[in-house]
């Protein structure tokens, strides 16, 4: 576990391979325990999910698909071995999710390995596990590993809102609150998911708490949240966070991303000197593997200044400060927007913070708009106002409007965010099914 969770948080290339050496003999020794116990097929079932989740991280995807399915495998049948064993539902559960939440571009790798599951059914059994009192008294790691998996699952592929009123209960219960204080894990995902909420102080206030020192792993992702917390409320301290950042991991994720938030900082302090120097390095280092880097090459690639008074507005409204970024948006309807993405995008702004405010006519109405400005454009817009579209349908209970947006979102085409706003129109679709 210790392996796992520190390839997870570093990325660092030597440490992969210096571990990978190990895993076999690891595997061997486990494999050799006492095959009457339920934990034997469990522990290798599980070693195989982390490292299918580690060579993911490092573009080993054949390999993964391989350990996924070797994981699939070792826990189903301790399942059908020991079916009253709790332990095996929690993994069970986060496959289902994974399973069902596979790009449509790799489905054919699920299908070939005859892996079946769907988010709403490895929700479900998360969720039994969570308020199944006697399951967490009898195996209390489970709580701390479940409350982590409901957190992320919840931040990363949800697609409906309604969900996160749970979830909400559960992380400011002052039990969980005392546990997630003590965990630099935990303070990750709550924080992740209380930003995802637009609860942008409750985030900030953990990511602040956190506890550091000799006695913690270094975990230099939380600098890169904090930072992104702080600029959602425009706060120039955030400027700190982003440069320990970049300077102290030697991971791949989110070194693009930090240097476009460098850039958006120097672009709403006037200086676009700044900005075009901070996208300079958010296109020559690290990589682009996931959404959030992508993104961040996309605009160096345009090599076109944004709009500022968008920028804001954006960073405002992730926060979940609805009233100010409206302000900035009455600003905006007061500049010049030149470009088709930019007159997509204040259409798109103007229906999240509806959206968020609980107008939800004017939301339906903005985000229409965006579809019928953005539908043949690259940018995320279109796409994601169809998701939005589909999960304010969906929970108007008119089902077959809510699938034709789904599908909608799925067929456009569209450069930013792709993957991660894809997943939830597919998770979205899985809900209406079941």
């Amino acid at each position: 576990y210790q392996d796992f969770l520190k390839l997870i948080i570093t990325e660092e290339e030597p440490l992969f391979e210096e571990l990978s050496a190990k895993r076999k003999s690891r595997l061997a020794a486990l494999d050799g325990g006492d095959k009457k116990s339920p934990w034997h097929l469990y522990v290798q079932a599980q070693v195989n999910l982390q490292w299918a989740f580690a060579r993911l991280k490092f573009g080993e995807y054949t390999t993964a698909a391989a350990e996924l399915n070797r994981a699939y495998r070792l826990i189903n049948q301790n399942h059908e071995l020991f079916p009253e064993f709790s332990p095996n539902q929690a993994l069970l559960g986060l496959m289902h999710i994974l399973i069902g939440s596979i790009p449509d571009r790799y489905r054919w790798i699920a299908q070939t390995l005859s892996l079946h599951g769907s988010y709403n059914e490895g929700l479900t059994t998360l969720k039994r596990l969570l308020n199944n009192r006697e399951i967490v008294d009898r195996y209390p790691f489970l709580h701390a590993e479940v409350i982590f998996l409901m957190s992320f699952v919840t931040s990363n592929f949800s697609p409906f809102p309604d969900e996160s009123a749970g979830m909400v209960r559960l992380l400011e219960n002052s039990q969980t609150q005392e546990m997630i204080l003590q965990s630099p894990l935990l303070i990750y995902a709550s924080a992740a998911f209380y930003m995802q909420q637009g609860s942008n102080d409750k985030a900030l206030r953990l990511l602040t708490l956190r506890p550091e020192g000799s006695r913690y792993f270094p975990f230099h992702y939380l600098e890169y949240l904090t930072g992104v917390a702080r600029l959602n409320k425009l706060d120039p301290g955030a400027r700190l966070h982003f440069l320990r950042f970049v300077v102290s991991f030697r991971g791949r994720n989110f070194i693009r991303s930090a240097y476009q938030r460098l850039a958006w900082i120097e672009l709403i302090n006037n200086n676009r000197e700044g900005y075009l120097s901070y996208m300079k390095s958010a296109s020559l280092r690290g990589f682009t593997d996931i959404d959030s880097d992508k993104q961040a090459q996309l605009e160096a690639n345009r090599q076109t200044i944004p709009s500022v008074v968008l920028l804001k507005a954006r960073l405002l409204t992730d926060g979940g400060y609805y009233g100010k970024a409206l302000e900035e948006m009455k600003a905006a309807a007061k500049t010049m927007l030149e470009t088709p993405c930019d007159k997509t995008e204040y259409s798109y702004r103007l229906a999240r913070i509806h959206h968020k405010s609980g107008n939800t006519a004017e939301a339906i109405s903005y985000y229409k708009g965006t579809i019928d400005r953005g539908k043949t454009l690259t940018c995320y817009f279109a796409a994601n106002s169809a998701l939005q579209l589909g999960n304010l349908y969906r929970m108007k209970g008119d089902r077959k409007t809510a699938a034709a947006y789904y599908n909608l979102c799925l067929d456009l085409e569209f450069d930013e965010y792709r993957n991660s706003i894809q997943q939830k129109a597919r998770a979205g679709l899985s809900g209406l099914k079941n």
